[in-house]
């Protein structure tokens, strides 16, 4: 990957991505890169979350699906993978396909196959999804990947506990929220990564799943729930950039 560029002031801008762990690096890209494997990890992109919406008596203006194709572009004009990993949560709706959701899974799907090959993982909000996938497509709730697992992060698999390696999850949609003495906040999605498991829990690719504050709050993945919420690193996104702030205990 490029080095990290430096502004007229002699100040150091942040990284586009950040190495993890051997071979495995978050990217500003609201994804993880494994570079060996050649193969682009992301989540939650909750395609049809409007149409979900609109039926609970809340508007939002349909541009989801443009941001995450635009978001999805840039993810593979920069990395240029040969896999593309979709870990779950690639629509919302629970208890059937609305008709956004076909058309946009189907957009979304023509324009990743177009420039890679393309797997999933099953999410929990992906309960119809096999059938707007392609007919033999596979929705596993585990895919290993060289040696990092990857799962959505909704429950705990016996495969997830005893696994020896990277595990890249999502679920969680972390961030990170931070306040000042006036009341100011700061809100931007975050990658949670844990040294010790080699766990690392992605951000949304969604620009509407609103993320779980990573400093406070029970988490939502089981997967999360072992862990010393201190002992956590977060490292958030900022426009292009990452933002390592180090361990949780120390924000």
């Amino acid at each position: 990957m490029p080095a990290t560029q430096r502004t007229a002031t002699g100040d150091r801008e942040a990284p586009p991505e950040l190495e993890v762990a051997p071979g495995v690096w978050a990217s500003a890209g609201l994804c993880a890169w494994l570079k060996r494997e050649r193969t682009i990890v992301a989540a939650d992109a909750h395609l049809g979350f409007e149409a979900v919406a609109a039926g609970d008596g809340a508007c939002f203006p349909r541009r989801q699906k443009a941001i995450i194709l635009a978001r999805l572009k840039s993810i593979l004009d920069r990395y240029r993978p040969e896999l593309f990993v979709v870990a779950g949560d690639f629509k919302h709706n629970f208890s059937r396909n609305l008709r956004q959701e076909m058309d946009e899974v189907g957009d979304v799907l023509g324009f990743l196959d177009s420039r890679a090959d393309v797997a999933f993982v099953r999410g929990n909000h992906d309960n119809y999804l096999q059938a707007l996938l392609p007919e033999g497509a596979a929705l596993p709730e585990t895919l290993e990947v060289g040696e990092i697992l990857i799962a959505h992060g909704h429950k705990e698999t016996e495969l997830v506990r005893r696994w020896r390696g990277p595990v890249i999850s999502a679920h969680e949609h972390p961030s990170l929220k931070l306040r000042d003495g006036v009341g100011a906040r700061v809100f931007a999605p975050a990658f949670v990564h844990d040294a010790e498991s080699g766990t690392l829990v992605l951000p949304a690719i969604s620009p509407l799943a609103f993320g779980s504050d990573i400093l406070r709050g029970r988490f939502l993945s089981p997967v999360l729930r072992r862990f010393d919420r201190e002992r956590l690193r977060v490292i958030a996104v900022a426009g292009s950039g990452l933002l390592d702030f180090g361990l949780a205990g120390r924000i």
